[in-house]
């Protein structure tokens, strides 16, 4: 995992805060990043369970993107907007958040967050994303 956790605080329109990391293929890797995102929400004075939360939603995000064989890094965005909290997974190329023929990941996706998907960008990258409520 990329040892920079980048931290913002913006006002406005913009997010209220917003933590920026990038993940490293690598043994651990998602132990790491949900240690990383506990540690960096804590910081923002947001709860522990909401903490737990978001570290479980970014932890299946990056494991559907390392499923889809996505070995580059991967950029993780999480945003806090009020009581809305967002995460982006960015990465290289084409991947799903699905998990076929189960669907496990989908329903627990379904009930931790508000919201979530995989949205393409010109440049032939993917962000699986989620929007979560937290209190």
């Amino acid at each position: 995992m990329g040892r920079g956790v980048s931290k913002r605080h913006v006002r406005g329109a913009e997010a209220e805060s917003l933590i920026e990391m990038v993940l490293q293929r690598a043994p651990g890797e998602l132990r790491q990043a949900r240690q990383a995102v506990r540690a960096a929400i804590a910081g923002e004075g947001m709860g522990a369970s909401d903490a737990v939360t978001v570290a479980a939603v970014v932890n299946e995000l990056v494991s559907a993107a390392r499923e889809c064989r996505v070995a580059s890094p991967l950029a993780l965005t999480i945003a806090t907007h009020g009581r809305l909290t967002s995460v982006r997974v960015r990465c290289d190329r084409d991947v799903d958040v699905s998990d076929e023929p189960f669907g496990l990941r989908e329903r627990l996706l379904a009930g931790l967050t508000f919201a979530f998907g995989r949205r393409g960008r010109p440049d032939g990258s993917v962000d699986l994303w989620a929007e979560i409520v937290t209190s």
